[in-house]
């Protein structure tokens, strides 16, 4: 259980941090912690427009994001193509884990920055920094391996003490 745990933590970590940095710096958004929830409700109005169905800020409605998504993908759509969307969409999911697992939008610290976290994203109750955005642009990227669905529910459990021992070797 332990090597999935710290499979499921370093992906999360290390492989999301460029692409969402990279994209939502390219396209000049000036994304901030302020105003994340507005691009998140810009996600829910275009679902809305797109496909008549409802994002509610639920948990379960994350599964329509990686629907959405692959959609997409299958039919042949890129991060190049959907990258404001996609950005839009990591909001949304970023917006799902403040409302229902108390996470707040924040910018990374320094020592964040230097791991590589560069854009906006969560911080969690233990103070872990997380990166919604960089996920539903692996989903977009690798498909359903990557679903924001799942990113939910491993963020959801309290993973510190493994992450500490980890960390630790303990």
């Amino acid at each position: 259980m332990t090597i999935t745990i710290k499979s499921i933590v370093l992906g999360l970590i290390f492989s999301l941090v460029a692409i969402a940095s990279a994209n939502a710096q390219s396209l000049k958004l000036n994304l901030t912690p302020a105003k994340a929830s507005a691009f998140a409700d810009i996600a829910v109005l275009a679902i809305k427009q797109t496909t008549g169905k409802r994002l509610d800020y639920s948990p379960a409605s994350l599964k329509l994001v990686d629907e959405y998504v692959l959609g997409h993908k299958k039919n042949g759509a890129t991060t190049a193509s959907m990258n404001k969307t996609l950005i839009a969409l990591g909001c949304y999911v970023g917006e799902v884990m403040v409302r229902n697992l108390g996470f707040k939008w924040d910018n990374p610290t320094d020592k964040e920055l230097a791991l590589g976290f560069d854009a906006t994203g969560i911080r969690g109750k233990n103070g872990g920094f997380s990166n919604p955005i960089g996920k539903v642009f692996k989903l977009m990227q690798n498909g359903e391996e990557d679903s924001v669905a799942i990113f939910y529910a491993v963020f959801s459990k309290d993973l510190s003490k493994e992450i500490k021992a980890m960390v630790t070797n303990k």
